[in-house]
Order: structure tokens, then C-alpha cells, then sequence
């Protein structure tokens, strides 16, 4: 290489790929080749080139002029880039390309993340409960099972808790006996421990379902241990 062709290289300049776009690209509905053409285009951008020529875009990939506007015209359809029209400092009107709208979408990716990383890591915790009060690793059967009452059936994390000191409590270590305290609670309309401990006070208790005072006091959100299953047709 010679000089004045790395001078040339240096000239013109560098692309900046943030790594959360390199990462995610297809998770906010671009494909491969979508994607390098937003990288094309943010490449004249970043040399204050807001409106390129689409053919030299076409020649920098290899392809057709006529495969670059259905590019764009896909990705505008998608609301993925905008072309905005403004005046410059003279008066003059000029077209641009934004690419906020892709922005926008990985930053709501993110904030999604975020939201997601708490309840993941209480999903984690209350299968580690699980496997503690079992005495035993859960089997991936097992693990699906509680995913499915976390996500798909929407049970709060306190009552599947709940279900399953519940089940301890009765000597019964079994997901099949946890799912129907569940349901047996679902269609009394219990969605909470407060629910609960309410629907309890309004039941006979036996002997052994009594707790003590003391521990009462000290625990006041525990729940009584009451036999859900036992005579209760509905269940």
C-alpha cells in the first residue's frame, strides 16, 4: 500500500456500530441484508451525507440500483427510516434519511430487557425454592410446568409460593398436587396471599391446621395450613 492510498483510507473515515445494534439488528425486524444497507446508509450519514445516492449504496453491496429502493421502500413501509425535509441555514430544502425509528426500537428492546431481568431472576429464585423443599433438581418437565404458571397462567409468585409450602406442609411433593391448590384457589378467586388468608378465616380449621399464636404474631402474612384438596368437590 502506499502512502496516498492510506491516506485516502484514513480519510475516509469510520463507521460506528454500536455493539447493542450488532446484537439485536434481528430481534427489532431487520434482516441481513436490510441490515447493511441501514449500515450503508448511516455510513454517509456519519460523513454529514444525509441523502446519498442510492446507486453508489447499490455498488458498495453488489447489487442491483433497483434491489437498494425496495430496501428503502421496505424499511420506510416498516416505519424503520424516515425521509425528512427541511431548509438549511439558506433557505434551501433538503432530504434527508433518519434513522431514529430503529433507535427508538432498540432502546424500547432494552428497557424491555430490564423489565424482564428482575422477573427472570425471581423465576430463578423460586425454582431454586422448589428444588430446596423437594430435596431434589427440578426436571426440565418440572421447570416448564412453573414457567407455565408464571407466564402463560399469570399466577402471582407469592401464591405458587404459597401453594407449595402448602404442599410440603402435607407431606405431598408433587407439581400435579401444587397445580390443583392452584386452581382450587383460581376458581374461589384467590389472587393474592391477602385473598387467601381472608378465604381461610371464613373456613373451620382443624386441630392440626391451627397455628400458633405466637408465630402468628411474628409472621402475620404466613398463610394457615389448610388441606384445599380434602372434601372439596370443586377442586
Amino acid at each position: 500500500m502506499s502512502y496516498n492510498e492510506l491516506t485516502k483510507w484514513i480519510e475516509s473515515g469510520h463507521t460506528l456500530i454500536p455493539n447493542f445494534l450488532l446484537q439485536n439488528y434481528k430481534r427489532i425486524g431487520l434482516t441481513d441484508t436490510e441490515f447493511i444497507f441501514v449500515l450503508q446508509l448511516k455510513a454517509y450519514i456519519d460523513k454529514n451525507i444525509p441523502f446519498p445516492n442510492l446507486a453508489l449504496i447499490a455498488e458498495n453491496m453488489g447489487i442491483a440500483e433497483k434491489e437498494v429502493f425496495s430496501l428503502l421502500h421496505n424499511l420506510m413501509q416498516k416505519q424503520m427510516i424516515l425521509m425528512e425535509t427541511k431548509n438549511d441555514l439558506s433557505g434551501k430544502v433538503e432530504d434527508s434519511y433518519s434513522l431514529d425509528p430503529i433507535y427508538q426500537r432498540l432502546f424500547q428492546l432494552m428497557e424491555r430487557s430490564e423489565k424482564k431481568q428482575p422477573i427472570q431472576q425471581q423465576e430463578k429464585n423460586i425454582m431454586t425454592m422448589f428444588e430446596q423443599e423437594f430435596g431434589r433438581n427440578l426436571s426440565p418437565i418440572e421447570m416448564q410446568t412453573i414457567a407455565t404458571w408464571i407466564d402463560m397462567d399469570h399466577y402471582p409468585l407469592e401464591l405458587i409460593e404459597s401453594a407449595l409450602k402448602e404442599a410440603v406442609l402435607n407431606r405431598v411433593y408433587s407439581l400435579k398436587y401444587i397445580d390443583r391448590i392452584l386452581l382450587a384457589w383460581e376458581k374461589k378467586n384467590i389472587k393474592s396471599v391477602k385473598d387467601l388468608v381472608q378465604q381461610q378465616s371464613t373456613r373451620p380449621q382443624s386441630n392440626q391446621d391451627k397455628f400458633d399464636e405466637k408465630a402468628r404474631t411474628d409472621a402475620p402474612m404466613e398463610v394457615p395450613l389448610y388441606n384445599w384438596l380434602e372434601n372439596d368437590a370443586d377442586a
